[in-house]
C-alpha cells in the first residue's frame, strides 16, 4: 500500500513538472527584420554572479544579524535577502532560457539529432524545473538556499559549457545538442 502511495505521488509530481515546462515556455522571439541573431543573447549572464550571491546567503551574515541587529533592521534585512534571492532565481530561469534556445537552435542545424541527446534536453528542463521550485520554495520560507543556488548555477554552467563545445565541434561528428 505504502507503495502504491508513493508511484502515485512520483506520477503526480512528474505531470506536475511537465505542467510548470508547458506554462513556462522560453521566452523565444525573431530576431527583428529575418537578421541573424546576436551571439550574445544565448549565452548565461546571472549564473556567472554566483560567488557574491552566496556570500549575501551566508550562515555567518545571519549569525552577525542575529546577535548585533535590532529587530525591525534583521526584519528589512530579511525582506531584502528574499527579494534578492527571487531575483536571482529569476535570472537563473533566464540564463536557461537562453541556453534552451540556443540548444534548440543547434539541434535545427545539427545534421543528425540523437533521441538520446534530445531526451537528455529534456531531463535538464525537467531537473531545472524541480530545482527551481524547490529554490522559490526555500527562499518564500525564508531558509537558505545557497547551496540549492549553486546547484542550479552549476548546472546552467555545465550546460552552457557542453553548448559551446557542441557549437565549436566539427558538424560531421553529429555532436550538436547536449
Amino acid at each position: 500500500m505504502t507503495q502504491l502511495v508513493l508511484y502515485i505521488a512520483a506520477g503526480l509530481l512528474l505531470l506536475g513538472a511537465a505542467a510548470l515546462l508547458l506554462r513556462f515556455p522560453g521566452t523565444e522571439r525573431p530576431a527583428p527584420g529575418g537578421q541573424h541573431a546576436d551571439a550574445a543573447e544565448f549565452f548565461p549572464i546571472h549564473c556567472r554572479f554566483f560567488p557574491q550571491v552566496q556570500h549575501a546567503f551566508s550562515p555567518e551574515d545571519s549569525e552577525y544579524m542575529a546577535s548585533h541587529a535590532s529587530p525591525a533592521v534583521r526584519k528589512r534585512w530579511e525582506r531584502s535577502r528574499k527579494k534578492a534571492g527571487r531575483m536571482y532565481l529569476a535570472g537563473l530561469r533566464e540564463d536557461f532560457a537562453r541556453l534552451n534556445r540556443l540548444s534548440r537552435l543547434l539541434s535545427l542545424y545539427s545534421p543528425r539529432v540523437r533521441a538520446r541527446q534530445e531526451a537528455e534536453l529534456l531531463w535538464l528542463n525537467l531537473r531545472f524545473q524541480l530545482l527551481y521550485g524547490l529554490v522559490s520554495f526555500r527562499i518564500l520560507m525564508g531558509r537558505s538556499a545557497a547551496d540549492d543556488l549553486k546547484q542550479i548555477a552549476t548546472l546552467i554552467g555545465g550546460l552552457g559549457s557542453r553548448l559551446e563545445h557542441a557549437a565549436l565541434a566539427d558538424p560531421h561528428s553529429g555532436a550538436v545538442t547536449p
